[in-house]
């Protein structure tokens, strides 16, 4: 009788398969074309617990049969056994996700109805804010969408290497910024990485809250605009809803923040600008007061006064921002 690979030696526990079904497949491995009668006679074990094996190893996929009075049985090669089963435990897992998903669904809706404090949880500290942040940003399964306006839990100044490893996953960032936020230094440099790399930005003058929505099932928001070490952490309920219309409706206000000239018109049907008038504008978009505009563009302060007159006048535009607005819309920035 052939040895067969002992039960502590199956290449296959991992994927579902028991000892015994081991066993009968290893054998037929060695005796392909092998009836019940054969693999009785080869494995010494019981016609009818065989039987058993033999039906379990056809469901799982790993073994054939062909339709002759007295059936004889093939095994499929295992590289093609084990991708199959790997198939079926990546269905049982997702399957197996979905569910719970479902019942920690039906277990927070019944913990909410009663206990309805449990709909809004307060985050004191700026530690304890940013903290939440990061983990709020790391359970995204499709979408972060944020109002980011001053001021902040974290340091504005460095980037948000989260997101960026999110993006890289297939997360979708959709940000709006304040001019107010664009204003700090390194600010827009950050959120021209960021765009680079697939955050959709757009710049809206004065949204009415900080506010971040992960999935559409929870958000965060200061529950004082000056103080953001108090923060609500909102779960799905009447309120979320109403935060997800604010932002949505914040998005269609606001003007795409763009860094390139790639959707300009056609030539001839606006004027001409310089690389240094397309910045300009691009930092006006942004809503950036001339002070900050010099900063960044390492012009004095009446220097780019006098540059946002004439592109005033250019763009018959009555206020900065809208100068900026104007030529966003007309893909000269």
């Amino acid at each position: 009788m052939l040895p067969v690979t002992a039960p502590s030696e199956n290449p296959f526990v991992a994927l579902g398969v028991t000892a015994a079904q081991q066993t009968i497949y290893t054998t037929l491995l060695y005796h392909p074309g092998s009836t019940l009668s054969d693999l009785t006679r080869l494995t010494e074990q019981p016609r009818a617990r065989l039987a058993g094996l033999l039906l379990e190893l056809q469901a799982l996929g790993m073994v054939g049969v062909d339709g002759s009075a007295e059936p004889a049985y093939t095994p499929y090669p295992p590289d093609a056994v084990v991708e199959t089963l790997i198939r079926k435990r990546e269905t049982e897992f997702i399957r197996a996700r979905i569910e719970a998903k479902r019942l920690s669904g039906d277990l927070l809706a019944a913990e909410q109805r009663g206990n309805p404090e449990k709909l809004v949880e307060i985050i004191d500290g700026r530690e304890a804010v940013a903290q939440r942040w990061e983990q709020v940003q790391r359970g995204a399964s499709r979408q972060v969408k944020t109002i980011d306006k001053p001021p902040y839990a974290t340091d504005p100044s460095r980037p948000n290497e989260i997101e960026r490893d999110r993006i890289a996953n297939g997360i979708e960032y959709r940000a709006i910024y304040t001019p107010d936020a664009l204003a700090i230094p390194e600010r827009l440099e950050i959120a021209r990485d960021d765009t680079a790399i697939g955050e959709r930005a757009r710049v809206l003058e004065n949204p009415p809250a900080k506010l971040v929505i992960v999935d559409d099932e929870l958000a965060l928001m200061p529950l004082r605009g000056d103080e953001p070490g108090i923060t609500a952490l909102i779960r799905p309920s009447t309120l979320l809803d109403i935060l997800i219309s604010v932002f949505n409706t914040c998005w269609e206000q606001a003007t795409p923040l763009r860094f390139d000239d790639e959707e300009s018109s056609p030539p001839g049907v606006w004027p001409r600008l310089s690389d240094a008038d397309r910045h300009l504008l691009t930092l006006l978009a942004a809503g950036l007061k001339d002070e900050a505009v010099a900063r960044h563009t390492g012009m004095g302060a009446r220097t780019v006064s006098r540059h946002v007159a004439r592109l005033l006048r250019t763009l018959n535009a009555r206020t900065r921002f809208q100068a900026g607005v104007h030529a966003a819309r007309r893909g000269l920035v």
